[in-house]
């Protein structure tokens, strides 16, 4: 198996790790999180905010700060977005076939997925940790939103490089499609069901309440079947157009 994403920053890698300008945005997003985790630090000790009934802001703000932030990076690197704008390195990519689309997706691009999300998710884990301590959050809520956030960005992930295979990298299409995604996954769905919206449901783990579903189910094990199955249905559908461009190719 090869790990070309890990190293590469040819015009093949649809999102490269450690490409300079990956570095850059990796490094933006980090102090970003690290900026919101001071601001939302504490004006007086926790067993003031304890005696008051009332739960510091550091863990919300930080972890749905992380969650928009690192859920939106995965959207654009899903489509082979993050590479330097000008008109020699696009003439560079204009139709070459990328290394996500010359192995099966199952063994190489998911997996690049998954660690490039974590990768994103461990980075900032440290300023994740101090916001819930501050904040006096438990474990179990520390993991439930952990969780929330790694399912949600790589649902993005992987449903941006479905708008990829779709559309291509240039389509106005496939642009609009991602960022109506976005905004409906992160937003829309607040208004009609808020047990599937991770914004909301981060809140209400903050809140110590919980969201019901219509079968007046919690929402945190129904938003993660949900998404879970999102996640499983286009990883097969990626699967699937990538094994019959592979065939196609081989059968010219």
């Amino acid at each position: 198996m090869r790990f070309d994403y890990l190293t590469s920053d040819s015009e093949k890698s649809l999102g490269p790790f450690f490409s300079p300008m990956m570095v850059s945005i990796t490094f933006n997003c980090v102090w970003i999180i690290g900026v919101l985790l001071v601001a939302l630090w504490p004006q007086k000790d926790l067993f003031h905010y304890i005696h008051g009934h009332k739960i510091p802001l550091t863990f919300l703000g930080t972890f749905v700060g992380t969650l928009l932030i690192n859920s939106y990076v995965n959207l654009r690197c899903g489509r082979g977005e993050i590479f330097p704008k000008n008109i020699f390195s696009k003439m560079v990519r204009e139709g070459v076939t990328t290394l996500e689309e010359e192995h099966g997706f199952l063994s190489y691009g998911f997996i690049q997925s998954i660690l490039h999300v974590a990768f994103f998710i461990l980075l900032a884990f440290p300023l994740l940790i101090f916001s819930a301590n501050i904040s006096g959050i438990s474990l179990t809520v520390f993991s439930k939103a952990l969780s929330i956030m790694f399912t949600a960005s790589l649902l993005c992930r992987l449903f941006s490089f479905l708008v990829y295979l779709l559309f291509g990298r240039w389509s106005l299409t496939g642009y609009l499609s991602t960022r109506i995604f976005y905004v409906f996954f992160f937003f829309a769905t607040g208004a009609f069901a808020a047990f599937v919206n991770p914004i909301l449901l981060i809140y209400a783990l903050y809140k110590g309440e919980e969201i019901l579903t219509g079968s007046s189910m919690n929402a945190y094990p129904y938003y993660i079947m949900i998404v879970t199955a999102a996640i499983l249905m286009v990883t097969l559908i990626n699967h699937a157009i990538i094994k019959r461009n592979i065939f196609k190719e081989r059968s010219a």
